[in-house]
């Protein structure tokens, strides 16, 4: 494996277990049933990146694994945006999309992209909905007049996470196809520089919100 890869799968691990072992404070620490749920869905997400990435380190094809870690998020992380934002039709929205998302997981492995290849159909539709949600709250707090430090608040912090990476991989992973067949070598050099970068900023930016957990948020 060329030395570059192995620094970014090294890399890309160092911050994912930075954020999965702030996780494992917070979870221990609070007595907060929401925080405690989210920091254990950030654990188990940190837990199947790390198998993921191994995966691609023996060069095993994984891209099915990563379509099972990307379900996940798309599933869960609006139910979690559905608690704080304050929106009726966005919180409407929120319960349409995860009945009608995991029916268009299934379409897409039965009928279209398949299970062994990225399924970036979804990826697409299940990351520009959580960009939207991220922006939706983001507007949201500025637009709270009791809002006092938006700094001091752990969903911030993950809204500004989620807004810095899907804006830049759902584009990515749009063009993906595209880009396989017709530009490889930028394809791959993109991923190892910006996606995994990104990766790491988002990783970076998910420990800060949950450094902030004492603080209060509503």
């Amino acid at each position: 494996m060329k030395i570059f890869d192995f620094l970014g799968y090294f890399y890309t691990l160092f911050f994912v277990w930075l954020t999965c072992l702030t996780a494992i404070f917070i979870f221990l620490k609070t007595h907060t049933l929401l925080w405690r749920w989210f920091a254990a869905f950030i654990i188990l997400i940190s837990v199947l990146e790390t198998i993921g990435n191994w995966l691609a380190f023996q060069h095993i094809r994984n891209h099915f694994f990563f379509n099972i870690i990307f379900a996940i998020e798309f599933t869960i992380l609006p139910l979690f945006y559905k608690y704080w934002l304050h929106n009726p039709a966005i919180k409407k929205l929120i319960k349409i999309f995860v009945l009608v998302f995991p029916v268009l997981i299934l379409v897409n492995t039965i009928w279209i992209q398949g299970f062994y290849h990225s399924q970036t159909y979804t990826f697409v539709l299940g990351g520009s909905f959580i960009l939207l949600l991220s922006v939706t709250y983001i507007r949201e707090l500025y637009s709270d007049e009791e809002t006092k430090n938006i700094f001091r608040n752990p969903v911030f912090w993950f809204s500004i996470a989620f807004l810095i990476y899907f804006a830049v991989s759902v584009p990515y992973f749009g063009m993906l196809n595209y880009l396989v067949e017709n530009q490889l070598k930028f394809a791959s050099l993109y991923y190892l520089i910006i996606i995994d970068g990104t990766i790491c900023l988002y990783n970076i930016l998910l420990t800060i919100g949950f450094l902030c957990m004492k603080a209060p948020t509503k």
